[in-house]
C-alpha cells in the first residue's frame, strides 16, 4: 500500500458538489526519478456513514478512447511531454506526471491552442479545479467528440462497502457531495525506475489504439 486518505477528515467541510476524472498519482509521461505508481484504488464507505449521496464515477478508458481517432503512439508522447511543459505539472528535476483525464484529453488534441488553464502560469492554480460543474466537465469532452453518458459506470457505494478497481485503467471521480469522514481511501502500487515508468505508460496509452480506423 502507498496511500492511504479518509475523504473530508472528520470536523472538515463537506466537499464540493463533483470531482473531476482523474487517476490517483497520476500516469507518468515523462518520469525522470523513480517515484510510486498507483496501481489499484480502494474506496470505503464506513458502517457508521448516514444518508450517504454521493456517486462514484468510473470512466474505462479503452471505451471512452475507442470513440475517435488519435495520433500515433510517438506522436502521442511528444504532445503529452511538451503539453506538460507549457500546461502541465511539469517539473525539471521530476519530469511529467498526469493525474487528470482532462487534461490527458487536452495533450492529445491540442498542438497549438489547448483549453484548460496553463498549471504553470496561472499562479495558485490546483489540478482537479479544471472545471466549476460536472456538466462543464462533460461539455469538454463532448467538444473533444468523447461522450461520457456512454460509458460512464455509476456506483452507489454505500455504508459497509468496498469498491477496489484499475486505478489506471478506469478514471474515476463523483458526483454528489461527501461528508466529512464518509470515505476512506486505499491506494495500491509500487516504486518505480523511470524505465519502467515509461513501460506501464506505454501499456496505459495503448488504449489510444482501439480508436477506430
Amino acid at each position: 500500500m502507498i496511500g492511504s486518505f479518509v475523504l473530508a477528515p472528520l470536523g472538515g467541510a463537506d466537499t464540493r458538489d463533483f470531482q473531476t476524472l482523474h487517476f490517483d498519482f497520476g500516469l507518468p509521461i515523462s518520469p525522470k526519478i523513480a517515484q510510486e505508481v498507483a496501481r489499484y484504488t480502494a474506496l470505503h464507505v464506513p458502517a457508521y456513514a448516514e444518508d450517504v449521496q454521493a456517486v462514484t464515477r468510473l470512466v474505462p478508458l479503452a471505451a471512452l478512447l475507442s470513440q475517435r481517432q488519435w495520433p500515433t503512439p510517438g506522436e502521442l508522447v511528444e504532445r503529452l511531454t511538451s503539453y506538460g511543459r507549457t500546461h502541465g505539472a511539469w517539473d525539471d528535476d521530476q519530469g511529467y506526471v498526469e493525474g487528470i483525464l482532462a487534461r490527458i484529453i487536452d495533450g492529445a488534441t491540442s498542438l497549438h491552442s489547448p483549453v484548460l488553464a496553463s498549471v504553470k502560469t496561472e499562479p495558485g492554480f490546483l489540478c482537479g479545479l479544471e472545471f466549476d460543474s460536472l456538466l462543464a466537465e462533460i461539455a469538454f469532452f463532448a467538444c473533444h467528440d468523447l461522450e461520457l453518458n456512454e460509458v460512464e459506470i455509476s456506483i452507489d457505494l454505500q455504508p459497509g462497502e468496498l469498491l477496489l478497481f484499475d486505478n489506471l485503467s478506469l478514471a474515476h471521480g463523483r458526483r454528489g457531495t461527501r461528508k466529512p469522514g464518509e470515505l476512506c481511501q486505499l491506494i495500491f502500487g509500487q516504486r518505480l525506475q523511470p524505465s519502467a515508468q515509461i513501460e506501464l505508460r506505454d501499456r496505459v496509452l495503448t488504449a489510444f489504439d482501439a480508436s477506430p480506423h
